[in-house]
Parts: C-alpha cells; structure tokens; sequence
C-alpha cells in the first residue's frame, strides 16, 4: 500500500521547489500530497511546464495575512486535508507560527502524525500567543525537523523531548542546475552585455540592508575586473542604485529585478561568483543561504560571510569573510582572481559537496527517514508498517 504524505508550505508556490516532493514520492514510493497558499507576498503560484507536476496532487488554499511570518493561517484547509487523507503531514512552518498550531490541531482531531519544521537559529522566548503554540506544538508533534545544528539546539534548550534531524529544506535541483561547457558560461556572460575581460558574481535575494550588498559593491572599488549582477528587488535597492553612483561603479553593476524561479539556473551558469554577504542582526542571522549550493552546482563559486550558517555550509569549497568588512572581502577575491587554477579547484570542490550533500535526492531521503520517525509505533501502528515498507 502506497503512505500518503501531504506537506503544508508556503515556499512551494515556487515550482521549482516542489522536485523535492517528486523525488520523495519517487524515492520512496509515496504519493505526496501538497496545500500552499495561491500567492504568498509578490509570489504567485506558479503552474509547472505540461507533465512537470503530474504526479503530485496540489491545491491552492486561501490564506488570512499574506507575507506575514507567524501570523498567517489557511481558509477552509481542513476540507481540503480531508480530500488528500494522508498517512502523515508535514508542516513545513515554524513551531511557533499560527499556521502550524492550526494543522497541528487539525491533524491531532484526525489522529494523523505531524512534523513541524525550524530554521530559528537564535533563542528567543515568544510573548503568548506564540509561548502557547510553541507548547501546543511541542506536545503533539514527535518529530522537529531542523534547517541547521544551531536550531536543533535551540529546540533542545526549550524542552522538545523527540525527534530532530537536521535537514536543508530544499536541495539543488540537478537537470536544472548543473555546470555549463565552457562555451556556454561564455555565452550566458556575453548575454548580461559587462565590458570584455570582467569576471561576473552574482547576488540573489531580497535587496534589504541586512544582506549586506553594500560590502560587495565598497568592495568592487579594489576589484576593477568585477562586475556584479544583482537578481531580487526589495527596499533596499534605491540606496545601493545611489551608491553604486558614488563609488563610481555604475557600469559593472547590473540590477536585474526579481526573476522566475525557474531562470536562476540559466544567470547562474553564467557566474563565476555568486556572493551571500549577509549581516547578523539580533534578531536574525542567516540560517542556511540555499542559493549557495545551487550556485556550486551551477559551476560558480560560493562566497560568503560569517554569518550564521553560510561557513558551514560553504566549508571548504568557497570564500568565507568576515561579515561587513569590505577589505577582507576584496583581499580574498584579489587573490582568487589572480589564479585559473584556485578558482577551478574550488568549483571542482564546490561540485563534489553539492553532490554529496545537497541534492534533492540526498534531501528526500532524509525526509523519508523522518516521515518514518513520525509515526507514533501505539497510534499508528498501520501507517508505520506502510511506510517500513515503502522504504525498505
């Protein structure tokens, strides 16, 4: 018999996040089941190509308070939890969010095993209602899936008792992220139209202070054969348009715009460079930086500060400085452009660690292990045997 896991998540109304839902569903023999929201900010949901989504089932769900973390919950999702009937729920939502209390309770009156998942790498103790949740969530899930060891520790110090592997949400996406001939990456730069002779990095995200754009372009001042492309929008960017004026560096930077999730691999390939510099905050530091692996699958080099997750994740396969400072990050690069042969051993050890790490199908089979730790051996005795033998 087939197990039927349904996950609940915002970011899936990116399509080419949900090959991760595919590869478990492959992987594991499982049908997946999947409710997001039909937009979640500027984000619409996004129809896959003809076939590319065939073998999911998926339902856009109305949301109250769209773009608001922690705050927002799903319209009528219980009808629609029902049609799906799962074995499992993966709520991929924060264990204090009201969104993953609301599921959690859902699942709890319909006797069906839920996860919850944490990227909260920072201990902070919530006022209520979001104290209640967390206790709420706490007692009634027997696995937290954790984006990073520092949130695992975190769940740890706040008492849950169960289950916390440690798990990347989303892995790379290999037939679409993959290192290009070498006339292809020439082709992918001639297209972004830089003066000849420049090397190219690469920014994708949010344009908000926090990451730290800014040091990239005080950089670039030392750095005269960088240009640097620049793929997100947000309120951040008339500041870094200024800025780019002053420092006299207009020509090699090139604001892109928010882009389909489905193009990034296409710019990527075209990177030689593709820079996280983010800043920590008290409130925030980065938490795992998913663009880096899918830039050291696409052949382009990582490069990031010390904030938060991105040296563990970056390791030995990139450039780590210290966060908000320029001069470091333009020392290192300087002397990693002044070397083909550093920069094709660091992409080549970029390539392997994506490979052994973070691929959807490395993800999906962690995911399968912790779909497996969900079901409670009492309660769901049936489910659990389905499941041994999906994975088996």
């Amino acid at each position: 018999m087939t197990v039927r896991i349904l996950t609940i998540s915002k970011p899936y109304v990116a399509a080419a996040y949900r090959d991760k839902l595919k590869q478990i569903a492959a992987l594991g023999q499982m049908k997946m089941g999947l409710i997001c929201p039909p937009a979640w900010g500027n984000q619409t949901f996004e129809f896959p190509n003809k076939d590319d989504d065939k073998d999911l089932w998926i339902r856009t769900c109305p949301i109250r308070f769209n773009n608001k973390n922690h705050f927002h919950y799903y319209v009528g999702i219980k009808k629609l939890i029902k049609e799906f009937s799962p074995d499992v729920i993966n709520c991929e939502e924060e264990h204090y969010s009201l969104v993953t209390f609301q599921v959690v309770k859902i699942a709890k009156s319909m006797g069906i095993p839920c996860l919850f998942y944490t990227w909260q790498n920072i201990l902070k103790r919530y006022p209520p209602p979001f104290s209640w949740i967390e206790s709420y969530v706490f007692k009634h899930c027997m696995v937290g899936i954790a984006g990073n060891q520092e949130a695992k520790d975190i769940l740890v110090n706040k008492g849950f008792k169960y289950e916390i592997p440690v798990i990347p949400q989303m892995g790379v996406r290999l037939n679409q992220f993959q290192p290009p001939a070498n006339h292809d990456r020439l082709q992918r730069q001639q297209e972004l139209n830089f003066p000849k002779g420049l090397q190219i990095m690469g920014f994708v995200g949010r344009l908000v202070k926090e990451k730290g754009i800014q040091d990239v372009l005080n950089a670039m001042t030392k750095l005269n054969n960088l240009g640097l492309v620049i793929l997100g929008s947000g309120p951040f960017q008339p500041e870094l348009i200024q800025l780019t004026s002053q420092l006299g560096i207009k020509d090699r930077v090139d604001f892109r715009g928010s882009i389909p999730s489905n193009q990034v691999a296409h710019y990527m390939q075209g990177f030689d460079y593709l820079c996280l510099p983010s800043h920590t905050r008290s409130n925030w530091k980065e938490q795992f930086g998913r663009v880096l692996p899918e830039a050291m699958a696409a052949g382009a080099i990582p490069v990031g500060s010390n904030s938060g997750e991105i040296p563990s994740v970056i390791a030995d396969a990139g450039v780590v400085f210290k966060e908000g400072d320029a001069d470091d990050l333009s020392a290192q690069l300087q002397d990693l452009m002044g070397s083909t042969e550093k920069m094709k051993e660091l992409q080549r050890k970029a390539l392997k660690r994506c490979l052994e790490n973070y691929t959807n199908t490395q993800i999906a089979s962690h995911f399968i292990k912790a779909f497996q730790l969900s079901m409670h051996p009492k309660q769901q005795q049936n489910s659990h045997a389905k499941l041994n033998q999906c994975i088996e």
